[in-house]
């Protein structure tokens, strides 16, 4: 048997949070880099060959569709979630970083087959929130687990002993956006030649910035917990010059201003973003940096 110490220091209100390295929930701020975990000690039986595969359906970040059974109805800060991270010693082994939709959760799960078992209590920060109807019922729960099953490519079950589900999980599939784009298409239209729209969309800080055709553009990225595919971008600016095709630059911005949702087009260096109600807002195509400042 191999035990692995994992790092250790105690657990603060500032636990680990995915989908911005820093960004605020409820008024706390997450810094996913320098996240503090419990000190354990991961004991597992010997690993099989293909260890590291066991775990590989669970990592990433998910939005909490149902508890018990119950929709989760709540948006925006206060939107339960679960993140799994690897454990590079432990291979067998996860992170667990739940929140509540107030305090945030920390502990660890042996992987083995579709069987999770806790390796030791959760711990948690303490705050008191007035609007977060399913702390209780998260806690419990996520105490409860001792196996998981794959819904689909996007969706996983969290299930107690008798295989009853306590929890369904969303998975949040936007790294692929990580990044730099030019934008080929604004709701169906073209883009002309003479006009080059080019951003880049930084999930983990959060961060959108770039040429927005005639301008230079920044702006904020906001993860939508409620969809496995939900973004926004918010709090736009840029600069104030006059261009020939000013009215592409501000098409556009209209544009990125309705999106709702983005997936990937045919191939992960394609993207598409909608409005809430599915329409195309903007087609998309990587670039590398170098392209960036090419006319």
């Amino acid at each position: 048997m191999k035990s692995v110490s994992l790092l250790a220091t105690a657990i603060s209100a500032t636990l680990l949070m995915s989908g911005c390295n820093v960004f605020k929930k409820n008024g706390t701020t997450v810094d996913s880099e320098n996240a503090n975990v419990k000190t354990t000690t991961v004991t597992g039986q010997p690993k099989p060959a293909s260890a590291e595969t066991l775990i590989e359906p669970l990592l990433g970040s998910w939005s909490v569709t149902t508890i018990n059974g119950e929709e989760v109805k709540v948006n925006g800060d206060n939107h339960p979630e679960v993140t799994f991270k690897a454990i590079p010693e432990a291979k067998t082994a996860i992170l667990v970083i739940g929140f509540n939709g107030c305090n945030y959760l920390n502990g660890s799960w042996i992987v083995n087959g579709s069987k999770l078992n806790p390796n030791g209590e959760f711990i948690t920060s303490l705050k008191a929130c007035p609007d977060a109807p399913y702390e209780f019922a998260f806690n419990q729960a996520i105490n409860q687990v001792a196996s998981y099953s794959v819904i689909d490519n996007n969706s996983i079950s969290l299930n107690s002993e008798s295989g009853t589900a306590l929890m369904t999980l969303r998975k949040r599939n936007l790294s692929f956006l990580n990044g730099a784009w030019q934008v080929t298409t604004i709701k169906g239209t073209p883009v002309p030649a003479s006009t080059a729209i080019k951003v880049v969309i930084d999930i983990d800080e959060c961060k959108i910035h770039g040429n927005a055709g005639c301008n230079i553009l920044n702006g904020t990225v906001v993860i939508n917990l409620d969809k496995g595919d939900g973004i926004e971008f918010k709090d736009l600016a840029t600069t104030r010059m006059t261009c020939p095709d000013i009215a592409t630059e501000q098409s556009f911005l209209v544009a990125l201003e309705e999106v709702a949702t983005c997936t990937e087009g045919a191939s992960a260096d394609q993207a598409i973003m909608k409005d809430s109600d599915g329409m195309p807002m903007l087609t998309l195509i990587r670039i590398s940096p170098d392209q960036l400042n090419e006319e």
